[in-house]
């Protein structure tokens, strides 16, 4: 071969290859060379070595992969939007994202290697679009257009965050949800997607899961969903059950909170105990065991919308001892005894009775709005000196048998009714109140040979209304009271209710039975406290009816209060309302505050003054205040064990007037009073410093916590 014809033969590109060849030999000689005389790099770094040697041959030889350029054009958005693009891998490896500007409906991405990929459009943060699209050159991805899809989101708590997911169908990969968050009401939303079939799911901390029953069609055109109900969680909250003794009545009733009412309670595994039943719509356990041993079952309770929880329970039956609780119950089935129209027959009714200590429970079946007793039934209730608890309908009556004057051969009737959903929202249209639950109306009726009427009633009796347990756990019960209908004025009187959450029932103690509904306050917003030390109480006792703002829906709750202020709000925490003759030189019956001063003066709340006046308009000091509600107490028969030198803890203390000094460590001791900081550091009750407004409806607030246990223990 010739010279000439051997530099023709070679080309540049092998001369070129050949040298970065040699040139690594020299170079990985050296190393070799430089490593053997050295032992402080180890083996596994000379490998390390090779191996990036070996890739930068690969790389001269095999060169660059190829690239194009993908680009397309979404429509559909606004210049509010913000619109995100990502390019992803059929495994979900992200190749690239690219957010557009604003106005920017085209989209261009450079570099992209040959192969098949998810295309994703993000619209505010939600998955608004998937496109899988395979890239064999520089290509223009078809138009992908975006219809809005509204919705509505009602039930959430305000603050609450909700994500609202619409996952496509046949189409795989995961999806980024729009986040809404709640106000309180009804939250609207809008989610951007491009015409398909989906399925919509909604997520919030604390609720049940929505999952749309049918598959949602996206079209063309903008749509509307119909509004999405969320739910508390449905939780069982009963924990244990209570042990049961042989042939002997055994009542329990299983709480649920959260989900959608009506529930259905089922028994999902193992048995009771053989007699014992549990009712599908109340989720009473009752009846009588008769076999001794251990019973392990399973509950499930499911709401209106299939939503379900269960937990796993345990009943002991023991052998039945001579002992009794404090209490005993019985439930009817409903049938009535021979030659009679009772309830329970006879023997039942005896064998609860001699089981009670203190209190004999009848309970009426699921369903049944009534419940009666016969003459010589109602004579062993009264002869065993206990109390009575009918419960109806979840509604109890609490009595003292000798406040009935039953006459001989006569029957106890205890009806507990609920009026029809038409009539309760007649009853409540024209008011600012919203009905919780039903409205009950309910009646003890005293029937014989003479036409049936209603009993002779010598004293009140306690009545305690049912509250869902959804109401108990966000804490929004404090709005709500239970009212009487007045007949003849045709209106809602509140009864001032005790709120007892241990049992979920609005407790109150009424002369006069009629209809009776737990009714929720409207909201009583001001403009000024939001941020205020204080807020969360005020806006309590507002809710309550206890406190009021101004005409402007200010409440000033740094101004001070007057002595006409705190006794009107006082006289509404208490409940005490009544007819007044007073006669201070300065309280006119036409003043705004003249009956609540006249009650709280009769009531030996408040007092006047030596030349006969009040000085309503006055401002009152915070041993003032404290006298007030030590009286308050004592009226309400509350006497704690105090420490007369409480008062003393306060650097102050010298400070208190002797009249005064009592009250304030009552109301110190039980925390309704406390002290304020000193530039010191330390506390001082500042006895002549003017209340302000919002000190009075914070300490009012600490009362009324004390005054509500008082009366549901009494």
């Amino acid at each position: 071969m010739s010279k000439s014809n051997f530099r023709s033969y070679i080309k540049p590109g092998t001369i070129f290859v050949a040298l970065v060849f040699l040139l690594n030999i020299v170079l990985f000689t050296n190393v070799q060379i430089s490593l053997a005389g050295s032992n402080d790099f180890p083996d596994l770094s000379i490998q390390e070595t090779v191996y990036a040697q070996q890739s930068v041959i690969d790389a001269v030889y095999e060169g660059e992969p190829q690239t194009f350029t993908l680009s397309g054009t979404i429509l559909g958005t606004t210049e509010s939007d913000i619109v995100e693009i990502m390019l992803s891998t059929v495994n979900g490896e992200v190749v690239v994202t690219q957010t557009l500007a604003k106005e920017q409906s085209e989209y261009t991405i450079s570099g992209v290697p040959a192969g098949e990929y998810k295309l994703c459009v993000h619209v505010n943060g939600a998955t608004s679009a998937i496109e899988f699209v395979r890239v064999d050159g520089h290509m223009t991805v078809p138009d992908i257009e975006l219809v809005p899809v509204r919705g509505t989101l009602a039930g959430l708590s305000e603050g609450v965050s909700a994500f609202v997911y619409f996952v496509p169908e046949n189409k795989n990969g995961m999806v980024m949800p729009l986040t809404v968050l709640s106000n309180g009401n009804e939250t609207e939303f809008v989610h951007i997607l491009s015409p398909g079939n989906y399925h919509m799911i909604v997520k919030a901390e604390g609720y049940e899961d929505f999952v749309s029953p049918d598959t949602i069609t996206v079209n063309e055109d903008e749509m509307v969903l119909d509004p999405v109900e969320m739910v508390i969680e449905l939780k069982l909250l009963t924990s244990t059950l209570p042990t049961g003794s042989e042939n002997k009545a055994y009542f329990v009733e299983l709480q649920a909170t959260g989900g959608k009412e009506p529930f259905t309670w089922s028994i999902s595994n193992g048995s009771l105990p053989r007699n014992l039943t549990l009712d599908n719509s109340s989720g009473v356990i009752s009846g009588t065991p008769y076999s001794r041993g251990d019973y392990t079952f399973e509950v499930t309770v499911t709401d209106s919308y299939g939503h379900t929880d269960s937990r796993n329970f345990n009943i002991s039956v023991a052998r039945r001892s001579s002992g009794g609780d404090s209490s005993s119950n019985i439930s009817s089935s409903g049938s009535s005894s021979t030659g009679t129209d009772t309830t329970f027959s006879d023997p039942e009714l005896q064998e609860v009775i001699n089981n009670a200590e203190e209190t004999v429970t009848l309970v009426a079946p699921a369903g049944i709005t009534s419940l009666t007793i016969t003459w010589e039934q109602y004579n062993l209730l009264m002869e065993s000196g206990k109390d009575i608890v009918i419960l109806i309908q979840g509604v109890q009556i609490v009595l003292d048998p000798t406040v009935i004057n039953l006459p001989d051969d006569a029957r106890l009737n205890f009806k507990v009714e609920e009026i029809t959903e038409d009539t309760a929202a007649n009853l409540v249209s024209d008011t600012d109140y919203q009905l919780i639950g039903k409205i009950f109306d309910i009646s003890i009726e005293v029937s014989n040979a003479d036409p049936q009427g209603e009993y002779p009633q010598k004293q009140s009796v306690r009545l305690s209304l049912p509250v869902e347990s959804a109401f108990w756990l966000d804490n929004s019960h404090y709005r709500f009271d239970v009212f009487y209908y007045n007949e003849e004025l045709s209106q809602w009187e509140p009864m001032q209710a005790v709120h007892d959450p241990n049992n979920q029932v609005l407790t109150f103690d009424t002369p006069h039975l009629s209809k009776y509904a737990v009714l929720q306050r409207p909201v009583k917003e001001f403009l000024d406290i939001n941020g205020h030390w204080g807020q969360e109480d005020i806006e309590k006792m507002a809710a309550q009816g206890i406190v009021g703002g101004y005409d402007d829906q200010s409440f000033k709750p740094d101004k001070n209060i007057t002595r006409a202020e705190f006794t009107a709000f006082l006289t509404r925490l208490m409940g005490i309302d009544g007819n007044v003759n007073i006669k201070f030189t300065d309280v006119a019956e036409k003043d705004w505050h003249y009956k609540s001063i006249g009650n709280a003066y009769k009531a030996q709340i408040v007092g006047g003054y030596e030349d006969g006046s009040f000085k309503p308009n006055q401002y009152i000091t915070r041993e003032q205040v404290a006298a007030v509600i030590s009286n308050a107490l004592d009226y309400a028969g509350i006497n704690p064990e105090g420490n007369d030198v409480a008062w003393e803890t306060f650097s102050d203390a010298r400070s208190i007037s002797p009249w005064a000094k009592q009250s304030v460590a009552m109301a110190s001791e039980m925390g309704i009073v406390r002290g304020v900081p000193s530039n010191d550091g330390r506390f001082i009750f500042a006895p002549a410093k003017y209340a302000t407004r919002a000190e009075a409806a914070v300490m009012l607030n600490r009362l009324t916590d004390i005054y509500e246990s008082a009366k549901l223990n009494f």
